[in-house]
């Protein structure tokens, strides 16, 4: 997404206007200052950060009470979840901190992210936090009702209801709002949790602009290759830190080990001696190693591979190959690690490092 920077308007223009501009050709997001703390901001930059991808999108340099991000719409726009954040410190060390607006349908509860959609996103933003006498307020489409107001689909798991019925309250939901993404996005989410005939009875609730979304029509494949959900061989090619696509490990390694991972990952960045001390044992006797980070931005991850140094082979998921990921394989949490053998049978897969290295010593032990 290309937002077009450094735009301001004047606020009291912009009060006159706001109701008037809903587009249907472009996606406007307004940001207002309207208190006494605005000038914390002033001559400092804001964010656009994609919240799926955990990456940022744009900026815009504050130089008076408001600043514009937008974008000309095209048919290929899908609304999707953002935040707008700031830079702040702890402890001396900068990070990116979200800046929050009351829920209005729960009074007590302060969100940071929302659906950008076409026409105007108006939010005005808390500076320095709930409860330090600041005003603050949030308009957005309607994509946003389901998701402030909480609405969550549900799944068998652990819950005791039996699955007619949480299909049944599942799809009272979707006819509730037939328009969210943020109810799709759960479907997909949680997808391998649900027989196909119930996602395809869910799935049949959601209106036709839905249906026509990439995510909607990525279900059909899902479908057509769930038997082998979350345990073939991936089959694509990833990017490398080259820029060239490389098929994941060695047709001659004994072992693959498949680390999914990201530079924003604590725990990820913490096994990765475990790791070094696994390739430097068993790289010479079979085992191939490749870490697959979901960064969203390769910057990111070309840093993280200059700090850690990993002598294995090292691929990026983004884009097309994020979503090929998110449709084949349960990472709902990362550190993740899949062990395949010569014939690309999945023989084991660890979540977190804490009992990874134990386990991959005890198998290769026959080394």
């Amino acid at each position: 997404m290309t937002f077009k920077k450094n735009a301001f308007i004047p606020l009291l223009a912009f009060l006159f206007s706001c109701r008037s501009e809903q587009s249907s050709d472009s996606i406007v997001l307004k940001i207002i200052f309207t208190n006494d703390k605005a000038e914390l901001l002033v001559n400092k930059y804001v964010y656009l950060v994609d919240i799926s991808k955990k990456s940022v999108v744009d900026s815009a340099l504050v130089k008076g009470d408001t600043v514009i991000f937008s974008e000309h719409w095209s048919p290929n726009f899908v609304p999707h979840m953002v935040s707008v954040q700031r830079i702040d410190t702890f402890q001396g060390h900068p990070y990116l901190r979200p800046m929050g607006f009351q829920n209005f349908y729960f009074a007590k509860t302060v969100n940071s992210s929302f659906y950008l959609d076409k026409g105007v996103t108006i939010l005005k933003p808390y500076l320095t936090g709930f409860g330090n006498n600041e005003q603050s307020d949030f308009i957005g489409s309607k994509q946003n009702e389901p998701f402030l107001k909480g609405v969550e689909l549900q799944f068998q798991g652990k819950l005791s209801v039996n699955r007619q019925t949480i299909i049944k309250r599942n799809i009272s939901k979707i006819k509730a709002y037939p328009y969210s993404f943020h109810l799709l996005e759960q479907l997909f989410y949680y997808k391998e949790k649900f027989l196909n005939e119930d996602l395809k009875n869910q799935l049949s609730f959601f209106d036709d602009d839905i249906k026509k979304s990439p995510l909607f029509k990525s279900f059909t494949e899902y479908f057509s290759t769930s038997s082998t959900y979350d345990k073939a061989f991936p089959s694509i090619k990833f990017e490398n830190q080259d820029g060239n696509y490389k098929k994941i490990g060695s047709d001659n390694a004994a072992y693959n080990l498949i680390v999914y991972w990201a530079s924003w990952c604590a725990p990820c960045r913490k096994e990765i001696p475990d790791l070094k001390e696994l390739y430097n044992k068993f790289t010479n006797k079979g085992l191939a190693i490749t870490s697959i980070s979901i960064d969203g931005d390769k910057r990111n991850w070309q840093t993280a591979l200059q700090q850690e140094k990993m002598p294995w082979q090292q691929l990026i998921a983004i884009d097309s190959t994020k979503a090929f990921i998110d449709l084949h394989y349960d990472i709902k949490a990362i550190p993740k690690v899949y062990l395949f053998n010569r014939k690309g049978e999945l023989m084991k897969t660890f979540v977190g490092a804490s009992d990874m290295t134990k386990n991959l010593n005890e198998l290769f032990k026959k080394f």
